[in-house]
């Protein structure tokens, strides 16, 4: 079950999950949140409970709910600017880490029960160090490498230097690579470009 929480605060949602997540649970939890939006010039941060869930115990109606409405409303994610997750439960809290770590525009950490004070101060204060300008001179001589890298891996699938075989498994490769080593900074630049932006 998903219930919204009164904040008391205009640009807060709350929501508090407990058992199984159905389709009507996912409008609730959708509707609050472009409600909240539209009232607050879209960006909105987020409370939530999370008492007892279980993977399990999420209808694949709420699945396809979520899924319609992330792709008819695609901006929803990225106008959530702080969340925060309160509860007792490991695995929910790792998880949502990794959600924090994977969205670079989302900023995010979890409490325990019995720190919702600390949580809601925690929304409220703003974390960030000046405007981010911190990107050294390494790491962007590292972004300019990996691009150097993945032109490398292009130009092998097209020259004729190698076989078509060698060529293609080459050029992959090295093109592959780059990708997955240069994530890291990319997500860097990235978030600071955002933070940038808002002021």
């Amino acid at each position: 079950m998903i219930e919204t929480i009164d904040t008391f605060d205009a640009d807060i949602v709350g929501f508090r999950f407990d058992g199984g997540i159905n389709r009507s649970d996912m409008k609730v939890f959708y509707d609050a949140l472009e409600s909240k939006m539209a009232d607050n010039n879209k960006k909105v941060k987020v409370y939530a409970e999370v008492k007892s869930i279980s993977l399990g115990d999420v209808t694949w109606d709420a699945i396809k709910e979520e899924t319609r409405r992330l792709l008819d409303h695609p901006a929803i994610l990225p106008n959530i600017v702080k969340a925060v997750v309160v509860t007792d439960i490991p695995w929910v809290r790792s998880e949502f880490a990794v959600e924090c770590a994977l969205i670079p525009t989302l900023e995010g950490t979890s409490f325990s029960f019995g720190e919702e004070d600390k949580a809601f101060a925690w929304l409220r204060t703003d974390q960030r160090e000046g405007l981010r300008l911190d990107l050294t001179e390494s790491e962007m001589t590292q972004v300019a490498f990996y691009k150097s890298a993945a032109g490398f891996g292009l130009g092998l699938l097209a020259a004729s230097l190698l076989t078509r075989e060698q060529r293609r498994n080459l050029g992959l490769g090295v093109l592959l690579g780059s990708v997955l080593f240069s994530l890291p900074i990319s997500l860097k630049v990235l978030n600071n470009n955002r933070q940038l932006l808002e002021k």
